[in-house]
């Protein structure tokens, strides 16, 4: 019998290897479709063992389709939590969120989530390089999860290690 953080493994390189054998089609090269981004930060954010159980909101700043994908998913399970509300603006968010979308600014936004303790994520992917935390890239067609190791330690976020099963890691 497999253990829920096992089958939530599972479910994660499952999708992602669904999506490499379609050969999803990207707009550009640096940035996968939103609804493909949405669906795999909702089955990463199952390895973001800060998020405990309580209900959380996603900030998005920079990327109003992105911001729309999430919103389908209010209401809807990463790991044990709820995402309760995705938030948009130009910035940094006024109120609370537990998780910030870095769709430009990158330099702002990372050192907001460092100070904060906040976990950035990303749809595009040299902002991961440049100090974003998780980001889905695309080489190839295909989608990539990349994690900045440095970043997460910065952000004081704590994964759970089966993570380092489906991402590319950045120093």
């Amino acid at each position: 019998m497999m253990t829920a953080t096992g089958r939530t493994v599972f479910r994660a390189v499952a999708l992602l290897l669904v999506l490499v054998l379609l050969g999803t089609p990207a707009p550009s090269q640096d940035k996968a479709p939103p609804n493909i981004q949405a669906a795999l930060f909702m089955k990463l954010l199952a390895f973001y063992t800060n998020l405990g159980s309580d209900p959380f909101t996603i900030h998005v700043v920079g990327a109003p389709n992105v911001a729309k994908a999430l919103k389908t998913y209010i209401g809807k399970k990463a790991g044990k939590a709820k995402l309760k509300s995705v938030t948009e603006g130009s910035g940094p968010p006024n109120g609370v969120a537990q998780i910030v979308y870095v769709g430009q600014d990158a330099g702002t936004l990372t050192k907001y989530c460092q100070a904060n303790g906040v976990l950035s994520i990303t749809g595009i992917s040299k902002y991961v390089n440049e100090g974003v935390t998780l980001g889905i890239g695309v080489e190839n067609g295909k989608p990539k999860i990349l994690l900045n190791l440095s970043s997460t330690k910065a952000e004081n976020i704590n994964w759970n290690p089966q993570i380092l099963k489906v991402a590319s890691t950045i120093d």
